[in-house]
Formats: structure tokens, C-alpha cells, sequence
């Protein structure tokens, strides 16, 4: 008999969280696993994930809190002893523990994907009351998980502190590593790629600002994504005079800029595991990331494969910016050491992990 495992994402849409699930249930194994997936309202990765999943429900629930009504009624269609339910972000993670841990007896997993010291970030739009709520729904919920999850190896000790019982680290997979850097033509104009949710926390305007610092007549920004920030940056574009382009994404485009572009800027206040990095290195780009707790250390290897910018610090980013381009072949050889690093995100490793895990659960 197969073991069905649902996926549970909110917020389905372009990004690396939804990225993950949808590679993830590309490779698992078919003969073993029914795999199926639960959003609220509508999921981007419906077409691709049609080819990999037996079911994908896209909830009428606008908020989280209430969808747990309507999945209740999606789990009484399976054996409870032969299902398991993998919860992929923290306050959602809260909420299918109580319900279907605590008040259902389901066998729950839960990832987790910002490191516990950014939480602070990632609720800054909560008030202090809420907050500590939060953290110590946390503290006292998660321990209640079949199995714990962190996206990086920090996210995963963390989890263990906080738990105090072993969790497991799964990274995003690369699919493929690409056998040689890209030879970059010369050029006049250095070109600069960001890619991710237009959001407030990934600080887009930072980089934004820091080209209008430098000479902008050398520098081109192209920042790739989709979200709520994009008419907000279109304005730092014009104010700055910066020669820059927004554009949707796509994974076509992602491949396409990932080889006209020079450099790749992480400038997130908070990013668990930013996969489009590794994506940069693979292409033989040169990193230049905020430092944060989360996975980036890691790909990085603590700078010795890439660029660290102190968050926040316009001058700083700039003063990298500038070096960087200044000394690129310097910069190539950092992300040549980064990139021998890159098997431990290979689909074959991370694949084989997540199943064992799983069949040790169901």
C-alpha cells in the first residue's frame, strides 16, 4: 500500500518555499508515495505539480486559521495511520500542530524555514504581546511534531535547543550542477540580479540605492519576481535614476538572467535558504548576501565562497558592489571554492534523506 504524505504551503506562489515542495515532489519516489498538495486559493506551481501529484487542493480559506476547517475534511478521505501531513511554515506550522496534532492525533511533520533569530523579523509587523505569543506557541508546540525539519543546518540546532529533541536538516535541492562557470563576455556594463518576492523584508530598495551611490552609467539592475512591493520599487528606480528593469518571473527568465548577469545580491533582512544563491553559484556568479543566521552561511561557507554586506547599510553594499567589479577575477575564485561545495544540495543526497525519514514516521 503507498503512503500518501500532503503538503501544506499558505501562500503557494513563486518563491523559494514553493520552489522546494514543487522539486521535492518531482523526485520522490511514485511506487511509495501518493503525494498531494493543500494551498489557499490559488497555487503557480498547479500545472507543474499536476505531473508529480494525485490530488491538488486549492482551499476557499482565505486565512489560515479557518482553512483548518476545510482540511479536516480533506484528511477523513485517508487512513490516518498511513498519512502524513508536512506543514512548511512557522505559524502555519502552529496551527496544524494543534489542530491536527494536539485535537486529531494525525502524524504531523513541520519545516521550518527562518532561523529562530529572525523571528523578529519576520513578525516585525506584530505588536510586542503578539510577538512573545508567538514564541511561545513555538516554544511549547513544536515539541509535539513527529518529525522537525529546518532548511539549514542552523534552522535545524536551533530547533533542537528549542525542542529539545533531535530535528533533521533537508536542504533545497539543485537539480543539476552545471559543469563549468559560464564564460562572461567583457563588457562595459556590469549587471546586476536579484530575484525574489517583491516583498518589504528582501530590501530590494537597498540595492536600489546603492547603485544610485556609485556610477550608474556602468551598472544594470535587473530585479526578477512577483509580489505587492513591485509599484513601491518601480518609484526607488525612477527617484534613483538607476538603469533598472523589474520583471515577472519565470523559470525560463531565471535561467536566462542567471547567464547575462555579472553579480547576484541577496538583500533580505531575513531569508532561511536562499535558493536562487546557490542557483547564482551554480551559474558561476559571484554572491553578495546580507548575513543572516539562516542557510546563506552555509552556501557561502561563512564568506570563504562569497560577499557579506552588513543589513541595512547602504554605503556597504555599495563599497562591495564597487570591489567586486573592481576585482572580479578575485571575486570568480571565491565562487569557484563555493561551487565545489554545491553536491550536498544534489537532488540523489537530499531525495534519499527525506525518504528515510519519512518511512521511519509511516
Amino acid at each position: 500500500m503507498k503512503k500518501n504524505l500532503i503538503f501544506f504551503l499558505p501562500n503557494f506562489n513563486y518563491g523559494g518555499a514553493g520552489k522546494s515542495i514543487t522539486t521535492i515532489c518531482k523526485y520522490l519516489n511514485k511506487n511509495k508515495y501518493n503525494i498531494n498538495v493543500i494551498s489557499l486559493g490559488k497555487n503557480s506551481y498547479k500545472k507543474t505539480l499536476k505531473k508529480y501529484c494525485k490530488n491538488i487542493y486549492e482551499l476557499k480559506s482565505k486565512k489560515t486559521f479557518l482553512s483548518f476547517f476545510e482540511i479536516k475534511k480533506i484528511l477523513k478521505k485517508y487512513n490516518k495511520n498511513n498519512l502524513l501531513f508536512i506543514s512548511n511554515i512557522n505559524y502555519a506550522n502552529i496551527l496544524s500542530l494543534f489542530f491536527l496534532k494536539i485535537l486529531s492525533s494525525y502524524k504531523v511533520a513541520i519545516v521550518e524555514r527562518t532561523p529562530l533569530e529572525e523571528l523578529n523579523y519576520y513578525y516585525s509587523n506584530l505588536d510586542f504581546i503578539k510577538k512573545y505569543l508567538m514564541k511561545i506557541l513555538i516554544f511549547f508546540i513544536y515539541r509535539k511534531a513527529d518529525l522537525t525539519i529546518g532548511n539549514s543546518k542552523k534552522t535545524s540546532l536551533d530547533l533542537n535547543k528549542l525542542t529539545k529533541k533531535k530535528s533533521e536538516f533537508i536542504y533545497p535541492i539543485l537539480e543539476k550542477k552545471l559543469p563549468k562557470n559560464l564564460i562572461k563576455k567583457k563588457s562595459k556594463i556590469f549587471n546586476v540580479l536579484s530575484i525574489g518576492r517583491l516583498s518589504k523584508e528582501k530590501r530590494f530598495e537597498d540595492i536600489i540605492k546603492s547603485i544610485g551611490l556609485i556610477n550608474k552609467n556602468f551598472f544594470h539592475l535587473i530585479l526578477l519576481g512577483d509580489g505587492s512591493d513591485r509599484e513601491r520599487l518601480k518609484e526607488y528606480i525612477k527617484r534613483f535614476k538607476i538603469n533598472g528593469k523589474l520583471i515577472p518571473y519565470s523559470n525560463k527568465l531565471e535561467k536566462e538572467y542567471f547567464k547575462k548577469a555579472d553579480l547576484f545580491i541577496s538583500s533580505s533582512d531575513f531569508e532561511g535558504f536562499p535558493n536562487a544563491a546557490v542557483q547564482a553559484i551554480n551559474y558561476g556568479l559571484p554572491v553578495l548576501s546580507t548575513k543572516s543566521h539562516g542557510g546563506i552561511n552555509e552556501i557561502l561557507i561563512n564568506g570563504r565562497g562569497g560577499f557579506f554586506y552588513r543589513k541595512r547599510d547602504i554605503k556597504d553594499l555599495s563599497k562591495k558592489i564597487v570591489f567586486i567589479k573592481n576585482n572580479y577575477q578575485y571575486a570568480i575564485k571565491k565562487t569557484k571554492y563555493a561551487k565545489k561545495n554545491l553536491n550536498i544540495f544534489l537532488v540523489k543526497k537530499i531525495i534519499y534523506k527525506f525518504e528515510k525519514l519519512i518511512d521511519k514516521i509511516i
